[in-house]
């Protein structure tokens, strides 16, 4: 069974939540690799968020109401990543899993 505390800081720590799972030298490679994925889809969560965030809008119109789309999303997408890193599953998302695997290279290499 996997580590629920992996599954969190990768997932509900953001982007900045993978790094330190991907860095350490115990970890294992399907844990680093579901770290590698949370931290690239949340560093694109977090530009979209900031895109939204900063998207002019009028008085009748929350200034916070669509960037909550985006926090929405990143909780369902931590969720399943969560529930799948328990089961020991990785699903490849295209164009994610090779910016993965390059961070995964270039933060072993940095150690």
């Amino acid at each position: 069974m996997r580590s629920l505390t992996n599954a969190f800081i990768a997932y509900i720590m953001g982007f900045v939540g993978g790094v330190p799972l991907i860095l350490m030298k115990d970890t294992d490679e399907f844990t680093k690799k579901h770290a590698a994925y949370s931290s690239v889809m949340g560093f694109f969560a977090w530009l979209a968020f900031m895109a939204v965030w900063h998207m002019p809008v009028n008085r009748s119109y929350p200034h916070f109401g669509p960037a909550m789309y985006i926090v929405y999303a990143w909780l369902i997408y931590a969720a399943f990543g969560m529930y799948t890193y328990l089961h020991g599953r990785l699903y490849r998302i295209p164009g994610i899993d090779s910016l993965a695997e390059k961070l995964i290279k270039g933060l072993s290499n940095a150690v």
